[in-house]
């Protein structure tokens, strides 16, 4: 089984295309379109009016930028997130955000997608629309923020094991 999260997304199913894998599962993952880039992604979706319109049904002025711990983190234990973002937060490099998704269609492996309902990055209207025009199913769905797997991890390795075991 392979699990990709977020930016993961470009990257797992290139590891489906390299090594047998019996599942892939993408979790609050960006799907990429063949040839598209990571940085065309965002407008490609309608990532940008999606988020608009979830931060202002949340209550969040156009224009005020959320601290991480409020967008990424809101549902994780504190202490883990402070641990998170003092000792390894880092900046993603700008390269891959201009290398197109080399494959010309989605991996022949099944796959599954689960929604972290919380996240307030990719929100989750965003996301089940995202996923049934690039992948042709409904997502499965958790509670958690944007990293469900700090805020929730026993939940995660459970849907995982389910997964894993067909159901």
């Amino acid at each position: 089984m392979v699990v990709a999260h977020s930016f993961g997304g470009f990257t797992g199913p290139l590891v489906c295309e390299r090594v047998p894998v019996d599942l892939l599962v993408m979790l609050q993952a960006q799907v990429p379109a063949p040839g598209e880039t990571p940085g065309e992604w965002w407008e490609n979706t309608g990532y940008g009016p999606a988020r608009r319109e979830s931060d202002r049904a949340r209550g969040v002025a156009e224009g005020v930028e959320e601290d991480e711990r409020a967008l990424f983190l809101h549902d994780t234990p504190a202490a883990l997130a402070e641990e998170l973002l003092a000792e390894h937060g880092r900046r993603q490099s700008a390269t891959p955000f201009g290398t197109p998704w080399p494959l010309d269609a989605w991996p022949h492996v099944p796959t599954r997608f689960l929604l972290a309902a919380g996240d307030r990055f990719f929100p989750p209207a965003f996301l089940r629309r995202h996923v049934e025009e690039r992948l042709g199913f409904r997502p499965d769905e958790m509670p958690g923020d944007h990293l469900p797997m700090l805020g929730h991890p026993e939940e995660l390795a459970e849907r995982l094991e389910a997964y894993r075991a067909g159901r």
